[in-house]
């Protein structure tokens, strides 16, 4: 047997777990079994080829959270077509561009993200647009229709929709903070390699309850957390999107054992009112990654989830995975990002001179280099681009970090965002880490700003919990915390209700800039 592709995951699960539930979304009260599933995606496979899909064709989607997000992806599979999950909240002018630079043959789309697509122009259309919940133009189709809803039963897949492990089978862009964003194209041996790599470390368990807190056009949800939930028999529950109160409701009476998130999430649930009067005991497992987890909302969080075991994992929409740090070490090692996955290698090379060859001495920072098996094919229609990410089958993921000398590695920056001051490195992960240890400080961000004195100057953006917080009490937390050099600490602070964010959910850092400069 060749290695299974994307839907032989939900296939091979449905074989042996056929009545178990797979999905289930509270917000509709709609369960679906793993046999349902795989019917149900086979079903739309077969319905979007009928519509004039073929094998190779790019099926854009741009759906919120939802049990049709999780269909289409298989039926993507089981047709031959490559899925290419957008974010709900993209601006009408990206949207163009995705489905332009994707050569998109078709747009799913739901009720929610109707607006953004009425605000494009006819010829910045796919020709064949699907609508989830949506009967009304610019809709051609209804998704109803894809799946047959006259009860007939499952369609017949036609002969030539044979899908094979080293076809394309994902395209992802990534957000594009600096420029256009790049079309990262993955294969089903990527996806499922993916979803194999993750159990080692998170260990789901047929009988576990899930959840992804992050949006599942990412590829931490999806690759890292849902499908090999769905791999081993555990049911996901759906959230259209993320609220801390409804989230912990939903732990309490859906039974969540397990989840996926961000740092940020995992603050928000244990600030969240409400929380003490939730039963969440039961959770057993928080996998996150995007960044180091504070010491004191860890602590919080194990407050009311004492036995719950806490697991992080770096990564790239590039790679889907680089590191990954097992439960065991994961207290002792607060702020690791481990070491390498399963079936992959990780160098910390020479920042300006970023080949698998020179690698630098323990503890010193440098670029992280990854060469793993969940390795993107290429860019789409960027070969300069690939050539420029991968040396030798090394991917240079522009991330600085470092080894200790027990081989655990460190994320220390994004290689573009480091501050220069007064002739000194600075990197921003380094202080905000420290500043979100400030009780009062609900989420923050540090960037260099220009200045004629010192080339840049480092400022944080801060959103306070409270009025009260002042400039002068963060800057006597940093003196009395007496963990960073003096010229690593924010010279001006910018207090803010919140922060702006790019499509991936990662702080806007040139918004930011861009802010102060026209204020």
């Amino acid at each position: 047997m060749t290695q299974p592709t994307t839907a032989d995951l939900l296939g091979q699960a449905a074989a042996r777990f056929p009545d178990r539930a797979a999905l289930r979304e509270p917000a509709r009260d709609e369960t679906v079994s793993f046999a349902e599933l795989d019917e149900r995606a086979q079903d739309i496979a077969a319905g979007l080829l009928e519509a004039g899909f073929e094998p190779g064709d790019h099926l854009s989607v741009l759906l919120t959270d939802s049990i049709e997000f999780v269909e289409l992806l298989f039926a993507s599979a089981y047709a031959g077509l490559v899925f290419n999950p957008i974010s709900y909240r993209v601006p009408p002018k990206r949207l163009a561009y995705v489905l332009e630079h994707a050569e998109s043959a078709g747009l799913v789309f739901d009720e929610e993200c109707l607006e953004t697509v009425d605000a494009l122009e006819a010829e910045a259309l796919p020709n064949l647009l699907v609508g989830v919940g949506v009967d009304a133009e610019p809709a051609g189709v209804s998704y109803e229709q894809l799946e047959g809803g006259d009860g007939a039963g499952t369609k017949q897949m036609p002969a030539e929709a044979d899908v094979d492990e080293s076809d394309p089978a994902l395209l992802l862009y990534t957000s594009g903070t600096t420029g256009r964003p790049k079309g990262v194209l993955h294969s089903h041996r990527t996806v499922v390699n993916a979803a194999l790599v993750s159990l080692p470390y998170n260990r789901l368990r047929p009988t576990d309850v899930n959840v992804a807190l992050g949006p599942l056009y990412h590829v931490g949800p999806l690759l890292c957390n849902v499908l090999p939930a769905l791999n081993v028999g555990a049911c996901n529950v759906v959230q259209h999107e993320f609220d801390p109160a409804t989230t912990l409701e939903r732990i309490e009476s859906e039974g969540i054992t397990t989840m996926w998130g961000v740092p940020t999430h995992v603050r928000a649930l244990v600030d969240e009112e409400s929380i003490g009067d939730c039963d969440i005991e039961h959770v057993r497992m928080i996998q996150y990654s995007g960044a180091a987890m504070p010491a004191a909302v860890a602590k919080r969080a194990r407050d009311h989830v004492s036995d719950c075991e806490f697991v992080n994992a770096y990564g790239t929409t590039e790679i889907v995975f680089g590191t990954l740090i097992y439960p065991e070490f994961h207290d002792e090692k607060l702020g690791s990002i481990g070491q390498a996955a399963p079936n992959a290698a990780v160098r910390v090379v020479d920042s300006e001179n970023p080949v698998p060859d020179a690698v630098v001495d323990t503890d010193e920072v440098g670029e992280l280099l990854v060469n793993a098996s969940t390795c993107l094919l290429e860019y789409w229609r960027d070969p300069a681009a690939t050539d420029e990410a991968i040396v030798d089958g090394w991917y240079r993921t522009g991330d600085l970090g470092r080894r200790d000398e027990d081989g655990f590695l460190y994320f220390v920056d994004r290689k573009d965002d480091m501050i220069v001051s007064g002739g000194e490195n600075i990197y921003p992960a380094e202080v905000e880490n420290l500043l979100h240890s400030h009780p009062d400080v609900v989420s923050g961000a540090v960037v260099g700003v220009p200045d004629d004195e010192w080339g840049e100057v480092v400022t944080a953006f801060v959103v306070p919990a409270s009025e009260d917080l002042s400039s002068d009490d963060l800057e006597g937390f940093f003196v009395e915390s007496d963990e960073l050099e003096s010229f690593k600490r924010p010279r001006q602070y910018v207090f803010e209700r919140e922060l702006p964010k790019t499509s991936s959910d990662k702080i806007d850092r040139r918004a930011l800039l861009d802010s102060i400069s026209t204020d």
